[in-house]
Parts: structure tokens; sequence; C-alpha cells
């Protein structure tokens, strides 16, 4: 079944972001969530960190975290799809690629809470409008994934792109970067993090080197972190890419070089090392081909 907006069936998602806001009022909604001030989160409270190119699913049972959360957001967009009855919430954050995939594996994550009860419900943050258009292709996108799964879903926030954008020095920029969502309430808010959990060089250097795939880090069964076993492409001029001054590396490698935040290229830097010294993970990071693996305890990360 298509996507439902106050109730009903969309039909069809049309074919640019200006003709889906004329027909769908989101404005409200986008404005009270883009006007909280924004909450810094620590470790200290729970927090399951989902990074560019994952996907995590727990529910309320969970013994171990209280808050999902992403950000560094630019034209990215986060997604969270909850079952209001059984609680099961996946958060997931889009860069454009394996959107299709992605959007039915959040699907069937939540599904395995079942729950007689309930609906589907959709939320949609990120992107802005960017000169490139970035953001409105991985909107309609986006749309047109969960417009395709046979579940009814209930699209309830759609701050993206144009909802989600605001001007500063003439330019535009995300007004949203990153959200939390309350694991036991569904609440969503404006928010950013203090920690990004384990392994991050690592994590970043999949989606650096063309990886596609929206991977779901956590088992809520066992409250386990897991990270790969994955490879990723070697890069035949990392030696060079990992000498570039910052103005570079913020230019060439973002889509929104304006908008990054300031540690951008502290992070681009790390991973591309972590690709200089480890250029087949399968062989060096992930012995024998066995994952890395975490759990939270006394509010630290430790290896299993």
């Amino acid at each position: 079944m298509p996507l439902f907006i106050n109730g009903l069936s969309i039909g069809h998602v049309p074919k640019s972001l200006q003709e889906f806001f004329d027909r769908y009022d989101f404005k409200s909604s986008s404005k009270r969530l883009c006007c909280q001030s924004c909450k810094m989160h620590s470790q200290d409270e729970g927090v399951l960190y989902v990074g560019q190119r994952e996907m995590a699913v727990t529910s309320p049972e969970d013994g171990v975290f209280n808050i999902l959360g992403t950000e560094d957001a630019t034209t990215c967009h986060i997604v969270v799809l909850r079952h209001t009855g059984s609680g099961a919430v996946c958060l997931a954050h889009f860069d454009g690629s394996g959107v299709q995939k992605a959007a039915k594996e959040m699907l069937r994550l939540v599904k395995e809470f079942p729950d007689s009860s309930g609906r589907l419900e959709l939320h949609l943050i990120g992107g802005f409008c960017d000169e490139r258009g970035v953001s409105a292709e991985l909107s309609i996108k986006t749309l047109e994934a969960f417009h395709d799964i046979e579940d009814d879903i209930f699209l309830e926030t759609c701050c993206i792109t144009d909802m989600n954008n605001i001007r500063k020095k003439n330019l535009p920029f995300p007004n949203i970067y990153g959200i939390a969502i309350d694991i036991k309430t569904g609440e969503i808010s404006k928010a950013s993090f203090a920690d990004h959990g384990p392994d991050q060089p690592l994590r970043s250097a999949r989606h650096f080197t063309g990886s596609e795939d929206v991977l779901n880090i956590y088992d809520p069964k066992s409250n386990t972190l897991t990270i790969g076993p994955f490879n990723y492409s070697t890069m035949d001029e990392i030696d060079l890419l990992c000498g570039l001054p910052k103005s570079f590396i913020r230019e060439h490698l973002s889509t929104s070089p304006e908008q990054e935040p300031p540690y951008f290229e502290d992070h681009v830097r790390a991973a591309l090392l972590q690709i200089k010294e480890h250029p087949e993970p399968l062989k060096t990071v992930f012995k024998d081909g066995k994952p890395h693996c975490y759990k939270l305890e006394n509010k630290k990360w430790k290896p299993v």
C-alpha cells in the first residue's frame, strides 16, 4: 500500500518536492521541530549513535539504551520508522545510497517486534535547499522507497529540504543537523552528541570507499553493537589524500562544504588514515572474518 498522510493514501509521489509540499502541508509540524533548542546528549544517558549509511532498531524493552540518535546530516536525511503498538523503532541515516533496500530492511526489523494493534509511522528529517539539488533528489527517492512498500505507512513528520532550510549570511543551511528519539516514548527532538561510539574511522571508511548498503549495527536481543565484517575498495591516491590540506578536504570531499560542521575535516582525515593503514580490512581488521562487537557497560563501550 502507498504512504498515508492525514489518514489518506497519497496515490503517488509527485515528481518534484515543490509539488509535494504544495499538496501536503508540513509547515506547522516542521516549524515546531526546527524551533526547538538543540540539546547535547552524552553517553551517560544511554545513547546508541547511528552513523552515515547505518541503521539500528530496538524497543522500549531495551534494558541498556534510552536514546537512538544521529547527526552531521547536511544533504543527508534522517529516517525514523516506529510501530505505535510495539514501540519498536528503527533509525537510519540515508545519504542516497541503497535507499530502496534500506527502507525494506527497516520495515523488516521493526516487524520483528510483533504487535496486533497500532500502526507504522514514518518521520523524515534533514536536508536543505542546496544549489546542486542533492537534498531534493534524496527527498523524492526516500518518499518513493517507502511508498513502494506493501505495508501501510503513515507519514507523520516531513521536515526535509525546503522545510528544514534556513539562511545564514545569504547562504542556505540545514536547520536540524541531528535528532534524538526517546526509545520509550517515541519523542523526537533536535539534538547533537558528545560521543559517536566506537570504531568511528572504520565505520566512516566504509562509505568513503563506495560501499552502498545501509547496515544494521545493533542486536537488541543481546544489546550488542556490531561493526562488520565488511570490505572496502582501495584508493589509488590514498597517500596524497591523507596529506591534503583541510581546505581541499572540505571543498572536494563534501556535498555541501559551507554547511559542514567544524570537525568535518578531522573526521574525514581519520577515515582516510584508516584506509591507508588497513587497505584490506578483511585481513587486518576483521581477523578470521569476525566482526567488532561492543557492549555498553558502566556508561563505557567495551569490546565483547
